[in-house]
């Protein structure tokens, strides 16, 4: 299976430390997400990185220049990546919404803090209070069914429909090739 995956950063493999994702509704701790085309994949290769440098409008009574932290623009790096024949659990919608499938049955495992119902879901925008615990349970459900991941169909990621998939390991995942964003033309 060949996916993409983006990312601000270069690296070399893909560890838990090298791969930063930025995702909605609280799932990024759940794995490795990928896309299932390259141009949904763009979008998490642009963001922002924070540097220190010398400023050009600022200075101390002496004449230097003071050291200030700034947001600097960052196009990154879309991953080709051979994932060898892994058992993924499908999630699949007659009504185009397989993340709703997904966040459903994550939901199993969230806490939720809000003020309106008794029984909170992702779709109530509550505030998620054990992030970490439930991406772990939900993981450690798939897992024991034999999963190394999941896949939801034909997803909406930001103007494109793509396949997601989540992967619980990095032991299969094989880079085969690394393209800069800015041998792109613009989307």
């Amino acid at each position: 299976m060949i996916v993409y995956h983006g990312s601000i950063r270069k690296f070399d493999r893909f560890t838990n430390e090298s791969v930063v994702q930025h995702l909605r509704n609280d799932i990024n701790t759940l794995g490795l997400w990928f896309t299932s085309n390259l141009e949904a994949a763009k979008p998490f290769a642009i963001g922002t990185e924070s540097v220190i440098e010398k400023s050009a409008t600022e200075f101390w009574e002496d004449g230097e220049p003071k050291v200030v932290q700034v947001e600097r623009p960052v196009r990154g790096f879309i991953y080709k990546v051979y994932v060898d024949e892994p058992n993924l659990k499908e999630y699949q919608s007659n009504t185009g919404d397989s993340f709703d499938l997904f966040m459903r049955e994550r939901d199993k495992y969230c806490d939720y803090l809000g003020s309106h119902k008794k029984n909170l879901t992702w779709k109530d925008g509550a505030i998620l209070l054990n992030e970490a615990e439930a991406n772990s349970a939900f993981r450690k459900h798939l897992i024991n069914q034999g999963y190394s991941g999941f896949i939801l169909r034909e997803t909406q990621q930001f103007n494109n429909i793509t396949d997601l998939v989540c992967l619980f390991s990095t032991g299969s995942l094989q880079i085969a090739e690394i393209m800069p964003l800015d041998g792109f033309p613009p989307s």
